[in-house]
């Protein structure tokens, strides 16, 4: 199940001004989904972490391999950066969120990563910042470089792309 935690594939643009009510009532159900999932997430996130099975707090094995990759992001310096710049620039309107973007666990060198992305949620739409691989313990994020394509190190993705800089300039 796809999910939005509050604190990058899919991107949810917001109705232009000359959309049709068709695509404005669409925005807002999108806004309205992330919104629903975020609650959800965030109900599972509280609840007690136990073993692999389905126990006292209903999470299963793949439940809580997501949700420690999904910590691991979370606790990445530009990802706590950028939630409270979105929230201090927006005034409280827009938060940042990660959201993972399949449920399903993804092949990398033979080993399980989930497909993370880092998003501006707006009451509007969720705006897509940048996306990530992270492995199912956690140890190991990755940037996924959707333009090229590439799965970069977070070190060279630092280097390359200073996303500290992102902050800065706005």
């Amino acid at each position: 199940m796809a999910a939005i935690v509050p604190l990058s594939h899919a991107t949810i643009m917001p109705p232009r001004a000359s959309s049709s009510k068709t695509t404005i009532i669409a925005g807002i159900l999108a806004g309205l989904l992330a919104a629903g999932l975020g609650a959800f997430y965030l109900h599972q996130q509280s609840a007690p972490q136990g073993g692999h099975a389905p126990g006292a707090s209903g999470q299963t094995a793949a439940e809580a391999q997501s949700a420690r990759a999904v910590d691991a992001l979370m606790a990445l310096p530009e990802i706590k950066a950028w939630s409270a710049h979105i929230e201090k620039a927006s005034g409280g309107r827009a938060h940042g969120a990660v959201m993972e973007t399949s449920p399903d666990a993804r092949l990398i060198d033979g080993k399980p990563y989930y497909d993370l992305n880092f998003v501006e949620n707006t009451p509007d739409a969720a705006h897509r910042w940048e996306s990530f691989v992270v492995s199912q313990d956690g140890k190991r994020i990755l940037v996924d470089d959707i333009v090229s394509g590439e799965l970069i190190s977070l070190e060279q993705w630092r280097k390359d792309s200073a996303p500290m800089q992102r902050i800065a300039t706005q």
